[in-house]
């Protein structure tokens, strides 16, 4: 075998391995062991377990946006979807223990209209993904503004807890997470409607002409996208237990790269769960190393980016 082949089939495998959602999962063996290396901390049964916790928020934002993508789209307006139900959240339960499952569902009605007006403006008036949520963005963080311009509202103390709890030695978040995966998992791979989803991103015009309501199936996965935007949102007030407007910054570019890492097609129609939630723990294993060995923000900022062009160019790359 000569050297090309070998490079050339190297690279073929590499790239499969990256659609299919399993070159992530070595990357975060790869960057976990080193992390171990570099602190001690960082396998310790406290530090592992706050890790878990704060890719929640991420992992919930990362199942919508590929619900979002999967079907041709990509929403920009998720950071500030999470960002004012977290507020409304913190607002509006003020920390009175009875208003909060009251509260929880408005909350959540209110993430689903939010990806309603997004559908409507995609899928019926025909406005590009990326202008439509972009709208979106910008109406959203004003009126997030508006709202409050700092911390408001709170969260009881015995609801708020409940996010430090455990449940066999893993926060009560992670398996709302796992719950989620798991469901929208279901959906998509065991279900009629899951294939319709894969076909409706794919290939819509073959998908219309077998029979597929692309344009419904495409609304209802952007409805998911939202909802869950909105209880990433809600999860971030309750571990921050007050509403901050500075919440969820940054939310709609990490899920998105999270999405692209985990070898969803940007273009819709492929792509697998699996891949995306070993994206959302690279992130977390990243972030959660530059913070154990005293990286400035700042410089954690640049890190971030430098995986979002790797990740873009992988991608392009792979789709060519």
């Amino acid at each position: 075998m000569t050297p090309t082949l070998l490079w050339d089939r190297t690279l073929a495998t590499t790239r499969q391995a990256a659609a299919e959602g399993y070159l992530v999962w070595v990357l975060v063996v790869v960057v976990g062991f080193q992390s171990a290396l570099g602190s001690e901390f960082f396998l310790t049964g406290r530090n592992l377990s706050n890790l878990a916790g704060q890719s929640v928020p991420l992992g919930l934002a990362a199942i919508g946006q590929t619900a979002m993508i999967l079907v041709g789209g990509i929403d920009l307006s998720v950071g500030a979807t999470a960002r004012l139900t977290a507020l409304l959240t913190a607002g509006l339960i003020d920390d009175e223990p009875s208003r909060v499952v009251p509260v929880l569902v408005l909350v959540l009605l209110v993430a689903a209209v939010i990806g309603a007006v997004n559908a409507t403006m995609i899928v019926r008036l025909g406005i590009h993904p990326l202008i439509a949520t972009l709208i979106s963005f910008t109406v959203l963080r004003g009126v997030a503004l508006l709202y409050t311009t700092g911390p408001i509202g709170g969260i009881p103390a015995q609801a708020s807890g409940l996010v430090y709890q455990q449940q066999l030695g893993v926060p009560y978040p992670v398996w709302l997470l796992l719950l989620m995966l798991m469901l929208t998992g279901v959906l998509l791979h065991r279900t009629r409607f899951g294939r319709s989803v894969y076909a409706a991103g794919g290939a819509p015009e073959v998908a219309r002409r077998a029979g597929v309501n692309v344009d419904w199936v495409r609304f209802r996965m952007m409805v998911l996208c939202s909802v869950m935007a909105g209880l990433a949102g809600i999860v971030l007030a309750f571990r921050q237990g007050v509403g901050d407007p500075r919440m969820a910054e940054g939310l709609e570019l990490t899920s998105i790269v999270t999405v692209i890492i985990g070898g969803v097609s940007i273009f819709g129609g492929r792509g697998k769960l699996l891949g995306v939630m070993g994206g959302v723990l690279l992130l977390g294993v990243i972030r959660n190393a530059m913070n154990l060995q005293g990286v400035a923000p700042l410089l954690q900022g640049v890190v971030t980016g430098a995986i979002v062009v790797f990740a873009v160019a992988l991608f392009t790359r792979r789709e060519s």
